[in-house]
Parts: C-alpha cells; structure tokens; sequence
C-alpha cells in the first residue's frame, strides 16, 4: 500500500461516501479540511520539499471541468490519437524526469470523487460518434494503478469500458499492483501497460516504482491470464547504451508472447527547460542531463535526431525480428522520421491503434 500521511477535504466531500470509505482504506496520519485546493498548497509549501509531501498527501474533490480530452501533444510532432481521462491527477512515484513535477499546480495528488461524470461524457461522446473510434487511458497525469486496490477506481473503469467496443481502454503503470484485475475477465478492448526501462535506469531515475523483474513479472502473470499488454519504453536514456535497450526488449519477449502485446511505444527522453533546475534541486544524484541534450521543434530538450533515430531503428528492428505484426509507435517525434524508420505513415498506426487485435488487418 502507498503511504499516505495525509488527506485534505474540500467542502463538497466532508459528507460524501466514497470520501468516507477512501479515509478508512488509506488511513492516513490527518484529515485536513480546506476551502479548495489552493489551502492544500499553502500547507505544503511549509515543507522543505512540497513536492514529495504532496506525493503523500490526497485532495478529495468533485471535478468540475470536462473529463475527456486528447492527450497533448506538441504541433510540431505527430499524434498517436490517444485521449485521456484524469479522475486522478498526480502520482505518487518520484521518477527523476517526470514531467509532472513541473506541469502540476497542486502539490496534493487529486481524486476526483464523481466518477460518474466521466461515464456520462464517454456515453454522450459515443452518441454523437457513434462511428469513432478512441484509444483512451488515465495514465497521463497520473499511475493507473499506484493506488489500487485501495481508490477501487481500475475495477469501476474496466466494468464500463468491458462493454463498450468502440474504445479501447488502457491502464499503464510502473508498478505490479495487479490485484484489482485478477478476478475481472479480460477484455479485448483491455490494455494493461507498463512503462519500462533497463533496471540500471529503474534503481537510479524512478524512485517508489517496482523493479522491472517485478513489472515483467505482473505483465506475464496478466498475460497468462488472458489480458492484453503493452509497453512503453518511454524515456530512452542513452547512456546506458543501445545494448541495454535490446536487452530489455528480449525479456519482454521472455515473459509475454508476441501475441498479447497490444502494442509498443518508443520514446526518448525530453522535457521543457523548466524543468531542469527542478532535477537538479530535487534529484542531484541523476544522471539524465549529463547527456547532450538540445531544444528540438517544441523548444524542449531533446537528444539530437541522428542519435534518436540510431537507437529506434535498432529497436524496432528488433521488435520486428520477434513478430512484424506487433504495432509500434513514436511517441513525440515527426512524421519524416515515422517514415523512415517504420516506411509506412503514422496515420496508419494510428487507425490501428484504436482497434482490437482481432479488427486490425
């Protein structure tokens, strides 16, 4: 169970149920009621790191904004038509590079209490589309599952979308928190992700996440149980070396057949400038920005090109020696070098990624 030392209480939830019941499974050190999230924050600056205070506090709230939304993405790279959904937002884990630490204006990690609202705008969405199709995850401003069983959201979330064909739902992680799937069915429409990389890089930059033998582990127990799978080896960090990059990819290969991988994503490292005085104040023993690294098109540092594309077409070669039927993407990078390394056009991929396996030619 992650440690939560506290929870603040907007108005909205001092009486609600779910609230109460959420109080009782985490159990934390004090219960704080505030007017609203701005109260949260001014608590926590008090501490020498908010941040990591934050990441064991909850705010208990009801959202009132719109729930789904297309991942950003910067204009000037190609989108993978992924849509996310945030009843959660924050995360518990302390990956060096996270971009959150950065992009967030709460400290607090924020659950949202009326999950009802997003099942509302998914069934008016498919309404009004009923011929679209949507990949959509919740594992974009927050770990899917760092805090399950205990918030009991993956188990509401799956329930609703195991009925839904037009979506395809996915939950990513860095942790091997499956309990909340073991008794639920698995679904074709189903995706359980992880986000990996070599442990080297695990014990070094992604602090409170599981080890990747564990992660590995959890993704072959799903598998075996029928459950769909992906990866993201997202970010690449090159100083480790390509070698360890096609180490990983083969005990991916070891503990899950080809054939239960949804899909594969490739990535490399990159974040707004912004965020560096963040690592070096919060993380100084990280070692990711030793590396070159160079504004790219968005102005976020970026290794430069030829070094990114050297260690994805390795890559993608290697995933292909396995199956060419596994569908593998670029996450933040151009449709010229979509191109080039997988000769075919990201619109393609993108199609494909929001259908089953059983729709895809």
């Amino acid at each position: 169970m992650m440690k939560i030392k506290r929870i603040f209480l907007a108005p909205e939830a001092e009486k609600d149920a779910l609230a109460l019941e959420l109080i009782e499974k985490f159990a934390p050190e004090e219960m704080i009621s505030v007017s609203g999230i701005l109260e949260a924050n001014h608590y926590l600056k008090n501490f020498s790191d908010p941040l990591i205070e934050g990441k064991q506090s909850i705010f208990l709230d009801y959202f009132k904004g719109r729930f789904l939304e297309p991942c950003p993405c910067a204009r000037e790279y190609v989108r993978c038509g992924y849509w996310i959904i945030s009843p959660v937002v924050g995360c518990p884990l302390d990956c060096s590079y996270c971009i959150l630490q950065g992009y967030l204006t709460a400290y607090p990690i924020q659950v949202y209490l009326n999950l009802d609202k997003i099942f509302q705008e998914l069934k008016k969405f498919e309404k009004e589309h009923p011929k679209a199709r949507l990949r959509i995850g919740t594992g974009e401003l927050a770990d899917s599952l760092a805090l399950e069983p205990e918030l009991g959201y993956a188990q509401k979330l799956i329930k609703f979308f195991s009925g839904k064909k037009n979506f395809i739902f996915e939950l990513k992680t860095k942790t091997d928190r499956i309990e909340p799937l073991l008794n639920l069915s698995p679904k074709e429409n189903i995706v359980v992700s992880w986000s990996l990389n070599p442990e080297e890089i695990v014990k070094q930059e992604e602090k409170k996440s599981a080890s990747l033998s564990a992660r590995l582990k959890s993704a072959k127990i799903i598998s075996e149980r029928g459950w769909l799978v992906g990866f993201h080896l997202d970010p690449i960090l090159i100083d480790v070396g390509i070698s360890a990059y096609l180490d990983l990819l083969e005990q991916i290969f070891q503990a899950v057949p080809y054939e239960k991988i949804a899909w594969l994503s490739l990535g490399s490292l990159r974040f707004p400038q912004s965020l560096k005085s963040i690592i070096q104040a919060r993380h100084p023993e990280s070692k990711i920005l030793s590396g070159e690294l160079f504004p790219g098109k968005d102005a976020k540092l970026r290794y430069l090109r030829p070094v990114r594309e050297k260690f994805y077409r390795a890559m993608a070669d290697r995933i292909q020696s396995h199956s060419q039927k596994i569908l593998v993407y670029l996450c933040m990078e151009s449709e010229e070098l979509w191109r080039e390394i997988f000769a075919r056009s990201s619109e393609l991929v993108r199609e494909k990624l929001a259908l089953p396996i059983s729709e895809r030619a």
